[in-house]
């Protein structure tokens, strides 16, 4: 299935990223955000690390108290980060040599760092950042029949964006059937307007696409995110 692009599944990937949103992102976006003058909850990024399965790098070895410090680093760090001046290309490796100070070094590399670095930026509020992920590797890889796209992050950003751009017809077209689709979704009927309101938001569409690499690169045998 190489260099294949599989258009029906994004109408599937758009129901799916329609539910993760409302269970998961949905809140790890309403508490995780940044603004100018507000701090990131160190216990609630471990949590959304734990939930896209980059957290293990960061709890290794030591007490609890030991790993919630990590955590309030790596949040000192993210902030940082949310509010740094260089491309955003840039800034993600920087994040990520920063995580890596803060990890256990044991069974740390530089993609899960990588991985992590995009997660914490993208759930912060950096919209314009393009989350790695082992299977969007892969899908990606596939598409492109580019090799080390799971370090190099420039060049899987622009990999990204060149896809995205191929599959950007079929991708808006599955969004706007969405809201006629509410019912067979996991939303509760009282949340259908704010549902509404984030499908016409750009990274709705973006998590849409990632959700569509995500069920690509299953096929070629990757059964779990950065772990």
């Amino acid at each position: 299935m190489r260099n294949a692009r599989i258009p029906w599944l994004v109408n599937h990937s758009a129901l799916s990223y329609a539910n993760q949103w409302f269970v998961t992102d949905r809140e790890f976006m309403r508490k995780l955000q940044l603004h100018d003058s507000n701090e990131i909850d160190a216990k609630q990024l471990g949590k959304l690390a734990a939930k896209y399965m980059v957290a293990r790098s960061f709890k290794k070895d030591g007490s609890d108290g030991a790993v919630y410090r990590r955590w309030t680093t790596a949040a000192a760090h993210l902030k940082q980060a949310w509010h740094g001046t260089r491309p955003i290309n840039d800034e993600v490796h920087a994040l990520a040599g920063r995580l890596g100070k803060v990890a256990p070094k044991t069974g740390t590399t530089e993609q899960k760092l990588i991985s992590a670095a995009t997660k914490f930026l993208w759930f912060a509020g950096k919209h314009n950042v393009r989350i790695l992920d082992k299977r969007a590797v892969v899908a990606l890889s596939q598409l492109t029949s580019l090799r080390g796209l799971g370090t190099d992050y420039s060049t899987y950003a622009t990999a990204w964006q060149e896809q995205f751009s191929a599959h950007q017809r079929e991708l808006e077209k599955a969004v706007s059937k969405l809201p006629a689709q509410l019912a067979w979704t996991r939303i509760d009927p009282k949340f259908h307007a704010e549902a509404k309101a984030v499908f016409q938001e750009a990274w709705f569409t973006d998590r849409v696409f990632d959700k569509y690499l995500w069920t690509i690169g299953a096929t070629e045998g990757s059964a779990t995110s950065f772990a």
